[in-house]
């Protein structure tokens, strides 16, 4: 239970019953995440327009975005996200070993080479972004990544760590697949 107060979907009105209507028919319910986006609708519309453009990205691919969530959200230790996207990844094929190799080092993923090449900067960049030499670019460059993927990647990770920071504050519960 989280530590601000939630309002349920059964008793939101106006803006708030709108969002998670839309949320509803897209995942089925509102998990509690959403639910404390919800303490603030216009955040809540714009976590949902962020999720959306990233839900439909072109050429970041979901089990890039997911694996990268995974390894920021084991950063902190936010055990809602490191369910959800563990989640993700494993219905997705993607073997729980698999899934630890790339949390011990990002490159030796279990993700097309170039997309574990992204992953290792992106999770360098997000950690410390001093870390990162500027020759990397040219490196994702050739691996044929654009600035717009590559600024993307690390928007949406500088973004996941945001949220991590959100739910671990106020308390989301652990993610339950049930």
């Amino acid at each position: 239970m989280t530590t601000l107060t939630l309002t349920p979907p059964s008793e939101a009105t106006g803006e708030l019953a709108e969002l998670y209507a839309a949320i509803e028919k897209s995942f089925g319910g509102v998990p509690e995440g959403l639910q404390l986006f919800g303490v603030s609708p216009k955040l809540l519309s714009i976590q949902m327009q962020l999720l959306g453009y990233f839900g439909q990205h072109s050429r970041l691919s979901a089990n890039f975005l997911a694996l990268l969530r995974y390894v920021l959200s084991e950063d902190g230790h936010c055990q809602f996200c490191i369910g959800f996207n563990q989640a993700l990844l494993v219905n997705a094929g993607i073997a729980p070993e698999a899934i630890q190799q790339a949390l011990k080092n990002p490159r030796n993923g279990p993700l097309e080479d170039r997309e574990n090449q992204l992953l290792d900067y992106v999770v360098r960049a997000v950690r410390n972004p001093h870390s990162v030499a500027d020759a990397e670019v040219e490196e994702l460059r050739k691996q044929g990544w654009t600035d717009q993927d590559i600024f993307d990647a690390v928007a949406h990770g500088a973004q996941h760590s945001a949220v991590d920071i959100l739910f671990e504050t106020f308390r989301v519960a652990p993610y339950s697949a049930s």
